[in-house]
């Protein structure tokens, strides 16, 4: 589905004493269709930089990426705009995600109307489909973002990226901003809307039990750094390197204390 490799990326800032940050070093790994790989590491290790240069929407300096066997490395704004239909993102915060000044249904026919899939009949009807799968009702769709909860609006950004039918979801940090009781739903959404939709995740947290939890394999991040790549089960039970198991070791003794 989708692979990268040798991917890095070097922030740069300063103007007389130009300062570089290599926020991705060398990274290679691929990912099954159907797989969720599950991507974690302390804040600041560079996962979200690199979730951002595997949907292009920051430019890889070094490396190659390829989505469906296609090399899409140097691929300008114009070349990625059909694609953008099956490569999506859902961020942190989802809030920031919503126009405040459009409705529900506003946001959720955009993207739709956007890409001239179809006309705007058409559009609300999809929209209308995608409902019940991520837990919504009708009534929401006349709403403004303001005036629906943190988990609702969770719900809707999951729903507008499946208007456009993807492939390829980044979840970065998709329930993070959320209570413990409305994680579990929303994770339970994401799950059943990956089997009825055949989607393939790249799954982003800092919460190693959550990750163990959705993900089919996992990576270890460290300092830019792909330090670990197996199993979901093999890396909880046998960490091989010395951070994973600082990770693994940090959260056995946060369940014993539970």
């Amino acid at each position: 589905m989708i692979r990268v490799e040798g991917v890095s990326k070097v922030f740069r800032s300063g103007w007389l004493r130009q300062q570089t940050h290599e926020a991705v070093k060398h990274v290679s790994f691929s990912i099954e269709k159907g797989e969720t790989l599950g991507l974690i590491g302390e804040s600041g290790c560079g996962k979200s930089t690199l979730s951002r240069l595997m949907v292009k929407l920051l430019p890889v300096d070094q490396g190659t990426l390829f989505f469906e066997d296609t090399d899409i490395t140097h691929y300008t704004m114009k070349q990625m705009f059909p694609l953008r239909t099956k490569m999506q993102i859902i961020f942190q915060h989802p809030d920031s995600a919503l126009h405040p000044r459009q409705t529900i249904l506003q946001s959720l026919v955009e993207p739709l109307l956007l890409h001239q899939i179809t006309d705007r009949k058409k559009a609300i009807e999809r929209v209308m489909d995608l409902l019940a799968p991520v837990g919504l009702n009708e009534e929401i769709l006349s709403r403004y973002p303001h005036q629906v909860s943190g988990g609702q609006i969770q719900r809707v950004v999951i729903a507008r990226a499946l208007t456009l039918n993807p492939s390829f979801i980044v979840l970065d940090e998709p329930t993070s901003m959320l209570d413990v009781s409305v994680q579990a739903q929303v994770i339970d959404v994401l799950r059943t809307i990956q089997k009825q939709f055949d989607l393939t995740y790249l799954f982003i947290s800092h919460d190693l039990e959550l990750v163990a939890h959705v993900s089919d394999r996992i990576a270890v991040m460290c300092k830019g750094e792909i330090v670990e790549l197996d199993l979901s089960k093999k890396v909880m039970d046998e960490p091989v390197h010395p951070y994973s198991l600082k990770l693994v070791n940090a959260f056995r003794g946060y369940q014993m204390n539970r």
